[in-house]
């Protein structure tokens, strides 16, 4: 698998928007790793002035969980209390439906089963189905048709069933 020169900067476009300093992604044998700071991780990286001749190496896999920060989480409230949130599984782009103008798979009042999709992320034009992963009643969703969402971000509030 190759990416290009287009998909590298979508890439790094995404973590200069998001609010954590270092990411890596692997995809297939491809493996990116990229930092705001400039700290980068100890190995034989080189640093490339540009990417398009920059070649691509190979690294270990490294597991992280990013934590989205907490202006992101929806307010602790009483009335939110029993509720389970439905997290991003990865960052992109949320989507409510399939394609615009298309009704939403899921909304306030709906009913879900684990295997429900309630969204798509879109990843470099890869659209990830997201399922809900919970039975229970979507009680409301905590972010906007075409938000950038992070890791493990609250996408949804669901009431569980009992």
């Amino acid at each position: 698998m190759k990416l290009s020169h287009e998909e590298v900067r979508e890439i790094l476009s995404i973590v200069k928007s998001s609010d954590f300093d270092t990411i890596e992604i692997k995809v297939g044998d491809i493996e990116i790793a990229a930092s705001k700071s400039g700290r980068s991780r100890p190995g034989p990286a080189p640093v490339a002035a540009d990417l398009a001749t920059a070649p691509v190496t190979q690294e270990k896999p490294v597991s992280a969980t990013v934590s989205p920060p907490m202006a992101q989480r929806p307010p602790e409230k009483s009335g939110n209390e029993g509720l389970i949130e439905i997290t991003a599984p990865i960052v992109g782009t949320f989507y409510v439906a399939s394609e615009p103008g298309a009704p939403a798979f899921v909304k306030p009042g709906d009913h879900v089963e684990e295997d429900t999709p309630v969204g798509i992320i879109e990843v470099m034009k890869v659209f990830n189905n997201v399922r809900a992963e919970v039975r229970g009643e979507v009680v409301s969703c905590l972010v906007e048709d075409g938000d950038f969402v992070e890791f493990k971000q609250p996408i949804f509030l669901v009431r569980p069933e009992a």
